[in-house]
């Protein structure tokens, strides 16, 4: 009965998030885009899994992992599509520098909030748990959400430019929290006793093994791609094999699918030839896939310390705050600083400038991906610590802004 339910359940969220009318619906309330769609179903996963009514357990993600492994390879082939060399060589000098200074800080500051989370949850792990948690925390804290519109929208030449390089900066950081996040979880595993064992060269040497297949399956399916003459069956018909090959690979080195859909993606965008029909279904699957994402993560995640004591939500709580806060302060910092000799060409006092306080929603997908990886229970903690910096993150920047108008 409750793999029936549990099938059930699937079905709908894929029929509810590839439906038009969620799409109207996201087009008609911008804040939808924020509030809605993966995150309403992350709610729903939340609700009927061990947390919840108990209708479906954490259990069921082992049994399912085919088709998670496929939604994570996916997640990444959208994310590298981004790498198209016409935009990459549009990328301005300040927003290079943008990038660099939120990666340098935010690989800083992990290591320090990294030892402070080992020391609440885990103070006796080992230094290769607290260089796979530096990792983890590193790939949560890097970027921001790229969506704009819920924010508002000024049609003036400088906000229309500050948008467009924070969904540029928000893509191109997405590129390097995954980097991270795969190197991470490929050079720290655990052993069939459940220890912590960095392996950094075993690692490497099987994280080189896999981009060399993922490479001679890109430039395969890039050949049939190109010759599909932009026919949108035959397109979805290559992608679905494409896919399984990329997850199978994944597996076989042990990786979460997330770094192979990426290297197949960044190889299909720099390509000399458009695949139009490809992005086209990309674009409109997107919604789907992190719909998808988001419930399994519904199910799996857990609050830290529990959340049977007050002592524990009140921990937990104030740990997420002060995260939430941090990026509050030092995301505008960081963009100020790195756009000081640009502000007079782009708006640092727009709607879009908030954008960078709130966290990238990939951030819920890479840790989705290291929960099928751990069976520590640590992914499942950090999954409940994420959702609740990213809905304070994401409601601060509705806050009103004191000492500035909105326009100059």
């Amino acid at each position: 009965m409750t793999n029936s339910i549990f099938w059930l359940a699937l079905g709908v969220v894929i029929l509810v998030a590839g439906s038009r009318w969620t799409e109207r619906i996201r087009r008609r309330f911008p804040i939808t885009n924020v509030l809605g769609g993966g995150w309403a179903l992350l709610v729903l996963g939340i609700a009927v899994g061990p947390r919840g009514a108990g209708v479906l357990d954490g259990e069921r993600l082992s049994q399912v992992q085919p088709i998670l492994l496929v939604l994570l390879t996916w997640s990444g082939v959208v994310v590298g599509l981004q790498c198209q060399a016409a935009l990459v060589r549009a990328i301005p000098a300040a927003l290079w520098r943008w990038i660099t200074f939120d990666l340098t800080f935010s690989l800083l500051l992990s290591v320090a909030a990294a030892g402070l989370l080992a020391r609440i949850w885990q103070p006796d792990s080992p230094a290769a748990a607290q260089i796979l948690l530096t990792g983890i925390i590193a790939a949560i804290a890097i970027g921001w959400n790229p969506e704009t519109r819920s924010l508002g929208i000024r049609a003036d030449a400088p906000a229309m430019r500050m948008a467009v390089m924070v969904q540029s900066g928000a893509g191109a950081l997405a590129i390097c929290s995954i980097a991270i996040a795969t190197l991470a979880l490929q050079c720290v595993h655990q052993d069939f006793t459940g220890a912590v064992i960095f392996a950094p060269y075993g690692g490497m040497v099987a994280l080189a093994m896999e981009c060399g297949a993922v490479i001679v399956v890109s430039l395969g399916a890039y050949g049939i791609l190109r010759d599909s003459r932009e026919d949108d069956a035959r397109t979805t018909l290559i992608m679905i094999g494409a896919l399984c090959l990329l997850s199978g690979i994944a597996v076989a080195f042990g990786g979460s699918g997330l770094l192979t859909g990426l290297l197949f993606g960044a190889m299909i965008g720099l390509g000399r030839r458009r695949l139009r029909g490809l992005e086209h279904l990309i674009s409109y699957s997107e919604p789907i896939v992190a719909s998808g994402c988001f419930f399994f993560a519904g199910i799996t995640l857990a609050f830290p310390g529990g959340t049977t004591k007050i002592s524990s939500v009140v921990i937990v709580c104030a740990i997420a705050l002060s995260l939430a806060i941090a990026r509050r302060v030092l995301k505008p910092l960081i963009m100020n600083i790195a756009l000081a000799s640009v502000r007079d060409s782009v708006a640092l006092d727009s709607p879009a400038a908030r954008g960078p306080v709130r966290q990238a929603p990939l951030t819920i997908v890479v840790l989705l991906a290291f929960a099928i990886q751990d069976s520590s229970g640590l992914a499942d903690q950090l999954l409940g610590l994420a959702v609740l910096i990213s809905l304070m993150s994401t409601l601060s920047t509705f806050w009103p802004r004191h000492g500035r108008s909105a326009t100059k």
